[in-house]
């Protein structure tokens, strides 16, 4: 009998633990402890509770013993009127996976009842309303996580048991004053048929429904359209004494065959902290390889143009103003508009240390100029090598993102040019210019993009010193 299905669905949780190594490192680790599983069983018993209503009950069917002979009834158009757990809890078992509590469960129910029997050979019938109560309910599943062929993660029942405390029956309509009389019986059997029947519900919730949405989990992830992010299993997600940690691959994968990337994942290091609910961990690889494959890919290319420049600038891409860093554009190439292409010369380079990134850029600018209604014209072109700097903040409890640089750390160069030699100081001081009108751009664009949740940054010296990304840890 599955009049109690409604417990199962709190093994929901643990398959949105992943929404969300042998011989080879992870490119992102995820851990999961005790406090996190906890505070997911909060907030899915919340969802619970609200739509127990709109949960489906199947007719049930059975037969009982009493002082007319034997009965069979049905119960049909089941409702929940109420439905409550006194308490659960979802804590991890050592070396062999999760295992669900609760207790103290009820429900309350409506529905239709019938039944038939035999007196002295007498064919009767009957039927009216119910009400059903069932109180006391206590339930322990060990579930074991495990991983599939295709890097997904598997879930299966190792051992469960279940106590069905009080049921009660009220009959309403019919003859319903008769069959009150007899109804311990018929509650006794209901009791018995629960005790038998909820671990195999609940078993067969978990191998077969909650399993069949793991096997939808899709494993790749786009990054853009031109890379996807490998998030399965590289191993069994493991169990410690009070937290799950879930080894992803990580692996960035392009998605034209030709593009190779030249970088690996280095060693995630062991962190014992468990104080906040999730734990992500990262290498530097996922960003270095992202880069590889886009600027392997020709993406890393913009065309920067007049109308591009804001306004409150102290410069303008236009051939009048560049005569003042290089004289003979202007004596060749007078009232013209100017364009900037821009492309990585090498791929951009991910480095973290404590509380800090740093995305080393490599490119060239190439100078056009543009004459209405004809090709553009070839000038010169600059080798720039710059670092952004990123640091990660929590304000109240939201997480905030801050972009800076150093100008006196920009080095160029200039080549190519066709209209002599070109001065460096000049060209020098507009990039720097450039540049530092940007960073309160990417700034203020950062801080209307926040991310809301409450996060912090984690910052070990040994963690980082071996080229991790610090952990970023749900509060």
């Amino acid at each position: 009998m599955k009049l109690l299905c409604a417990l199962t669905l709190l093994l929901a949780v643990v398959a949105a633990v992943f929404h969300g190594v042998h011989g080879q490192n992870p490119g992102l680790k995820a851990k999961v402890t005790e406090f996190g599983l906890t505070y997911g069983m909060k907030v899915f018993l919340s969802l619970l509770k609200d739509r127990a209503q709109e949960i489906k009950i199947p007719n049930q069917s059975g037969r009982a013993d009493v002082v007319i002979g034997k009965v069979d009834y049905q119960f049909t158009n089941i409702k929940m009127t109420a439905f409550n757990i006194g308490g659960t809890s979802l804590p991890v078992v050592p070396r062999e996976g999760l295992r669900l509590r609760a207790n103290g469960v009820s429900a309350s129910l409506n529905g239709d009842w019938h039944y038939s029997a035999k007196v002295a050979f007498i064919p009767i019938r009957d039927g009216g309303t119910l009400g059903l109560s069932i109180s006391d309910v206590s339930l322990d599943v060990v579930m074991r996580l495990g991983k599939d062929g295709q890097d997904r993660p598997t879930i299966s029942v190792g051992s469960c048991s279940a106590h069905i405390g009080d049921v009660s029956v009220k009959f309403h309509g019919g003859a319903s004053w008769l069959y009150n009389l007899f109804k311990g019986a018929i509650e006794n059997t209901i009791k018995n048929q629960l005790n038998s029947e909820l671990c195999k519900s609940v078993s067969k919730a978990i191998n077969e429904d909650v399993e069949k949405s793991f096997a939808q989990i899709r494993v790749l992830e786009p990054v853009g359209k031109f890379a996807d992010l490998d998030l399965g299993l590289l191993e069994a997600p493991s169990f410690q004494t009070n937290f799950m940690e879930l080894p992803l691959k990580g692996a960035v994968v392009p998605r034209d065959s030709s593009i190779t990337v030249p970088v690996s994942p280095g060693p995630i290091p062991e962190v014992p902290e468990t104080s906040r609910m999730i734990y992500l961990y990262g290498s530097e690889y996922v960003g270095n390889a992202i880069a590889n494959i886009y600027h392997k890919a020709g993406q890393l290319r913009h065309v920067l143009k007049p109308k591009d420049i804001p306004k409150d600038l102290p410069f303008k891409l236009n051939t009048t103003y560049l005569a003042g860093l290089v004289p003979k554009v202007g004596e060749l190439y007078p009232d013209m508009g100017v364009e900037l292409v821009l492309n990585t010369s090498l791929p951009p380079h991910l480095s973290i240390r404590p509380g800090h990134a740093t995305l080393t850029g490599y490119g060239n600018v190439h100078v056009y100029a543009t004459p209405q209604n004809k090709p553009a014209i070839y000038l010169f072109s600059i080798n720039v090598t710059m670092d952004l700097g990123a640091e990660v903040k929590l304000i109240g409890e939201l997480l905030y993102g801050n972009v800076s640089m150093d100008p006196n750390k920009i080095k160029i160069t200039t080549f190519g040019s066709t209209v002599g030699p070109v001065p460096t100081f000049g060209l020098d001081f507009a990039i720097r210019a450039l540049c530092q009108a940007t960073v309160p751009w990417i700034n203020t664009f950062a801080l209307d993009s926040r991310f809301e949740g409450m996060l912090t940054v984690w910052t070990s010296r040994d963690f980082c010193r071996q080229g991790a990304v610090p952990a970023i840890r749900t509060s």
